[in-house]
């Protein structure tokens, strides 16, 4: 009989909830479901957990809005689990990390910003900005990994050399884009953008769909792919890539894309800021209306003139994220 394993995560068109984090888990799931009965512990948003059973996982328990430790303490009690793995925005629980310690149940716990309340035996975070890795007040009990060298990439396309030209430019905005980002920046740069070959990813819970298509219905150098199982494919032939902070830019900085990023969320701002720094790719900061799209027209023409500042970026990038990050992850939760 398999071992069971809960998964805490959300995922879904939900301000503040990124479907970065259900596309780890399903990520991670897929390798260990030959050894665990996995059990998705969800809150009810509809688009992440119909997501999550379009991609064949059936065995998903829906939780309240408001999530406590008991609650997860009472799944615990019925599921018997030996390992359970959390991947949220900001992990709530501190109860719940003493009794599984004390029925010895293995916590894992991805994090962002560190800012894990309790101590659970394992915290991996794969960010790059140091105040988001720091975990001084954990006990010794708890091991820290940290760094983009834990970021998990899923068997991608071999990583392209870039053109000597700007040809193709992919926008893209996350799975779900809750900000509305995507219309925002075609709604006001579109007339630009006509000597490139645009390519506009809607992510699998993306709601505007139909106003993005009547956007652009009269510019033929603009194609749209829906959730594309394609994705990293066309971002290794990307030359500019315009993307929000999230998990979009570590696949960026492993294909050495130079990318426009434009931050969603307080979070995102500050990786956006410390991944310009490292790679000398272009941050615009939070979007303005006013502001935004100037700026973003004005990097493109900036990239576009300078192929010496693309390949520097194209190879700093290339250093920050390698292709080991899964095999990583998965020693470590199977230790």
């Amino acid at each position: 009989m398999k071992k069971k394993l809960l998964y805490r995560v959300d995922g879904g068109n939900v301000w503040g909830v990124s479907m970065g984090h259900l596309k780890r888990a399903l990520i991670i799931a897929e390798q260990l479901k030959k050894n665990f009965d996995i059990f998705f512990v969800m809150k009810n948003y509809p688009d992440g957990v119909s997501y999550v059973k379009k991609q064949g996982w059936e065995k998903i328990i829906l939780i309240p809005e408001h999530d406590t430790d008991e609650i997860f303490i009472e799944i615990c009690k019925k599921y018997s689990p030996e390992k359970i793995i959390c991947d949220l925005c900001s992990t709530p629980y501190t109860g719940l990390f003493r009794y599984t310690r004390s029925h010895n149940i293995n916590t894992i716990v991805f994090d962002i910003k560190g800012e894990v309340l309790g101590s659970p035996d394992i915290i991996i975070n794969d960010s790059f900005v140091p105040r988001f890795v720091s975990y001084l007040d954990k006990p010794k009990t708890t091991k820290v990994y940290a760094g983009p060298s834990y970021f998990l990439l899923y068997n991608p396309p071999k990583r392209n050399p870039i053109h000597r030209s700007v040809r193709e430019i992919t926008l893209t905005m996350g799975g779900s884009d809750p900000a509305g980002i995507t219309l925002k920046v075609l709604n006001t740069c579109l007339p630009e953008l006509k000597h490139y070959n645009l390519n506009v990813i809607l992510g699998p819970v993306f709601k505007d769909q139909q106003d993005v298509f009547k956007l652009v219905q009269s510019h033929k150098n603009v194609r749209i792919f829906q959730d594309p199982p394609s994705f990293l494919s066309i971002l290794s032939h990307s030359d500019v890539v315009i993307t929000a902070a999230g998990r979009t830019l570590y696949e960026c900085a492993y294909f050495g894309r130079p990318s426009i990023i434009v931050p969603t969320i307080e979070h995102e701002y500050v990786t956006a800021k410390k991944y310009a720094e490292l790679s000398g790719s272009i941050g615009i900061n939070c979007w303005h209306d006013t502001e935004s799209s100037r700026k973003i027209i004005h990097a493109l023409s900036y990239y576009s003139q300078n192929y010496p500042v693309r390949k520097i970026i194209y190879d700093k990038s290339r250093q920050i994220v390698d292709n080991k990050g899964l095999k990583r992850v998965l020693k470590i939760i199977c230790i």
